[in-house]
């Protein structure tokens, strides 16, 4: 139902006439308060919602989720098609925008303060990373607008792909040819640079964090910042997915935009190898992981650390430890280029310089994107707008043999530029 020329009262007016007795009678009341109708979700299975009733008038779960019906309404706009995410802080809905004719992705916070509260500080960040990347070049979601709906703050997105970690499992977890994830890197490194320059940790980067995008360099959009922060205005002490922990982070230095490049060096490893570098099922197990591939840290970086104690002895001795599966991992006990088979020197260095023990000598992003293994793929050369050639031989030092045939196929549910995007993988 399109917005006319019409009053808002008597689009209202007319919505009540016309479909009333398909409203519930909470929307008959709840609708006065909107100035412009879209979509009335009238053939939903829709919630008999009570004003006053608990659970915010029978809308939540006992969590304080929203309890989202299909093919119901948002906001008299939105038309709900299916749950494309879950999370600590809510969910994300995969929506049909009946105003604008485009499917968006709706992050619904958790009717509850605390994270209500945090959901302003992403919006925050999220609004100062649509002003500074105005020209779409940073590989990173653009917030559309925000709302209020039933007692829950939603944020609209625009819609993108499969995630990183998704699509590692449509390879069979095999990983991916070194030109590709070059492109990736490049990516990434565009994003954390504009990060690094406004002085934000996103906190949570990960594969699943980092989906497919039809559009901008990389092809590739950094979502999720739920848990980001200020460097100078850090909330939690509690922060980022186990495998891709800063050491500093688990042993309790204060942390700043380092971790984030940590992260990136973890993506990598797993990106080429299709399996996490550092698997542990706890934080403990999580050291003894880093250490096993990167030695022991120094031993300034142990004494003054506040959690100490939880992995190293007063002699400033590792802990032993032996996980679920009655396995010891003894530091040093591996090389990186045999934990990623690989003997590629550019690559294996640019991972070190992500995954060194001190945060002040890793990386940034900056220097990531002046790194040699980076400027090897030439990505500020104009690329001439041509069908790639049919046939060429893969470098051996930069891709895998026979990787390009399994990643074509999997792109073809993305719906992306599937010519393109086998040019990057095997050439690069």
């Amino acid at each position: 139902m399109p917005k006319t020329n019409n009053s808002t009262s008597s689009l209202l007016a007319e919505a009540l006439k016309n479909f009333k007795d398909r409203m519930t009678e909470f929307e008959q009341e709840e609708i006065m308060d909107y100035a412009e109708i879209w979509f009335l979700g009238l053939g939903s299975q829709k919630i008999e919602g009570s004003q006053g009733s608990p659970q915010n008038s029978g809308y939540d779960d006992g969590h304080g989720s929203y309890v989202r019906v299909l093919h119901d309404h948002i906001g008299y706009r939105f038309e709900v098609l299916e749950v494309i995410g879950k999370g600590y802080f809510g969910q994300v809905l995969k929506c049909l925008d009946h105003k604008n004719n485009e499917l968006v992705a709706i992050k619904m916070i958790r009717n509850k303060k605390r994270f209500h509260h945090q959901a302003l500080v992403e919006l925050k960040i999220l609004d100062v990373i649509k002003r500074k990347d105005k020209d779409n070049l940073h590989n990173v979601i653009h917030v559309k607008e925000y709302f209020y709906f039933r007692n829950h703050l939603c944020i609209s997105f625009e819609l993108l792909g499969v995630n990183l970690y998704e699509l590692i499992k449509k390879n069979n977890f095999q990983g991916f040819s070194l030109a590709l994830i070059r492109r990736f890197t490049y990516a990434l490194l565009r994003c954390l640079q504009m990060l690094h320059r406004e002085k934000i940790i996103h906190c949570d980067l990960k594969p699943e964090n980092i989906l497919l995008s039809q559009r901008g360099p990389g092809n590739i959009k950094v979502v999720d910042f739920g848990s980001s922060c200020y460097e100078q205005q850090k909330v939690y002490t509690y922060i980022q997915s186990r495998f891709y922990r800063s050491p500093e982070v688990i042993m309790g230095h204060p942390y700043s935009m380092a971790i984030d490049m940590w992260s990136l060096g973890c993506i990598l490893a797993e990106l080429y190898t299709g399996y996490p570098i550092f698997p542990g099922e706890s934080e403990m197990e999580q050291i003894a992981c880093i250490m096993e591939v990167l030695g022991a840290p120094p031993n300034d970086f142990v004494q003054s650390a506040a959690r100490r104690r939880l992995f190293f002895d007063s002699k400033g001795n590792p802990r032993s430890i032996t996980n679920s599966k009655g396995k010891k991992r003894r530091p040093n006990s591996k090389e990186l280029s045999a934990t990623l088979k690989t003997n590629n020197a550019l690559f294996l260095d640019f991972i070190k310089r992500c995954l060194t023990w001190d945060p002040t000598k890793r990386m940034t992003p900056d220097e990531g994107l002046q790194h040699e293994w980076i400027l090897e793929g030439n990505f500020n050369r104009v690329r001439p707008r041509t069908k790639p050639p049919a046939k060429k031989a893969s470098d051996s030092s930069t891709s895998k043999p026979g990787k390009s045939v399994r990643v074509r196929s999997i792109y073809l549910p993305c719906m992306l530029d599937i010519q393109r995007t086998v040019h990057f993988m095997n050439f690069g």
